[in-house]
């Protein structure tokens, strides 16, 4: 099982170089500084919610996309609300750091 870390890393980049956009362009569309998304690009900062947030506004992208694993066969579907997304998030985020 890839950690959501990973997932997420490599979404990020994937999304990110499909729209053109340099660490840059979205660090400013993000209101993030370039060296934060460059450091989670290279995996040396863990992003907070509040910043995988406002990387999925800036990429126009539903924070899930970030964590679907297109390696895995199941999507992430049936969320009915922004309370059970951030559960599910704050789950994720606690198997990426606990290994």
């Amino acid at each position: 099982m890839r950690l959501a870390k990973e997932i997420f890393i490599e979404n990020l980049k994937a999304l990110r170089t499909a729209r053109g956009l340099s660490q840059a362009k979205l660090a400013e569309m993000a209101d993030l500084s370039p060296s934060i998304v460059s450091d989670i690009e290279v995996g040396r900062r863990n992003p907070t919610l509040t910043t995988i947030e406002k990387i999925s506004l800036a990429l126009d992208v539903p924070v899930q996309q970030l964590f679907y694993d297109s390696q895995a066969d199941y999507p992430l579907s049936g969320i009915d609300s922004k309370e059970e997304l951030r559960t599910i998030l704050h789950k994720l985020v606690d198997k990426a750091i606990d290994g």
